[in-house]
């Protein structure tokens, strides 16, 4: 029992070691924001982008609409069955009018937020300050 113990507690610490080198690279992506089956979307060159998780910013970030130009920094993720044209986009940063803005994770433990709880940070603020 107590072999299987520490053979299993190593084979999880390689694991670890294996993984942990592998991360997901940022892209960045510019284009025009639209809506697209009522998902937010950014349209670049032939390729619609989903961006999952911005909806919550809308009415909190001024001037974030469909028709404006915007620039997102984050991971493109290629789902197998999709169109070659279509690509899931999770975002980290969001420029809009030269402002930026760290988008928060969708997950709880690091979930950045400010005393309201919108989780936007401007980005250009010394002070971080919710925009």
């Amino acid at each position: 029992m107590k072999k299987m113990m520490i053979f299993g507690l190593v084979i999880m610490a390689v694991g670890n070691i294996v993984f942990a080198d592998q991360s997901i690279p940022t892209t960045t992506i510019r284009g025009m924001v639209e809506l697209n089956n009522g998902m937010i979307s950014v349209v670049s060159g032939n390729t619609t982008y989903i961006i999952r998780g911005l909806e919550r910013y809308i009415g909190i970030i001024e001037g974030f609409r469909a028709g404006v130009q915007v620039s997102l920094e984050g991971h493109a993720i290629n789902r197998t069955g999709d169109s070659q044209n279509v690509i899931l986009f999770n975002p980290l940063v969001l420029t809009l009018n030269g402002q930026n803005y760290e988008i928060a994770s969708s997950t709880p433990s690091n979930l950045p937020t400010d005393r309201a709880g919108s989780g936007v940070f401007n980005r250009d603020s010394s002070l971080g300050t919710r925009r």
